[in-house]
């Protein structure tokens, strides 16, 4: 009987009806059925209808859903959004924490090359001091007549000493301590030992 009312209410009313309806009654028996939403339709020129259907057990006859421009969802429909979300914020979250560690990566490998930089910056003062030393020692020379071959050849030669000195008596005490991996950072640090 009361579904007979509700039927006889959503025909009667069926033009004014919205195009969403969220049904979610306590009622043991569906409430909707097909054949009111089939008459409905006729009078609303079979516009769209979204039908939300909350209720348990449904308020709404499962074939509704076979109607033309009818879009009906339960209970069950909405937990499979759920699921289908759950798993794509999953799969959103392994993107992000693969992001992540991809970027701390690129930071961590910056930082330690920002380590590296003070000791880059003194070794070109070192260079650079010991370059003008050397210029203002051998200009001196040119100025007293001294031909400019001789001192070409001093100023290349004492240069090349004196850069050289300090690594080549920090590698040879490494020989002596067994320090190979100093001696191995050597080598790759000036590119020796490789073929051409």
């Amino acid at each position: 009987m009361l579904m007979d009312r509700i039927n006889r209410c959503f025909y009667q009313h069926a033009a004014i009806v919205g195009d969403i309806i969220v049904s979610s009654t306590a009622s043991q028996l569906p409430i909707l059925g097909k054949g009111a939403v089939e008459r409905a339709q006729k009078v609303r020129r079979y516009e769209p209808v979204l039908i939300v259907d909350i209720a348990v057990p449904r308020d709404v006859e499962p074939q509704v859903a076979e109607l033309e421009n009818i879009f009906l969802y339960t209970v069950d429909d909405m937990k499979n959004v759920i699921e289908d979300n759950q798993r794509s914020r999953e799969l959103a979250a392994e993107q992000a924490e693969a992001i992540i560690l991809s970027q701390v990566d690129v930071f961590m490998r910056r930082r330690r090359a920002m380590d590296a930089t003070n000791t880059i910056r003194e070794y070109r003062n070192t260079v650079e001091q010991t370059k003008q030393f050397m210029l203002k020692k051998y200009q001196r020379q040119l100025k007293a007549g001294t031909p400019p071959e001789d001192v070409l050849e001093q100023f290349a030669h004492t240069l090349t000493n004196k850069l050289m000195h300090g690594p080549t008596a920090n590698l040879r005490a490494a020989a002596e301590d067994g320090n190979l991996d100093l001696i191995d950072a050597a080598a790759e640090l000036f590119d020796l030992n490789k073929k051409s």
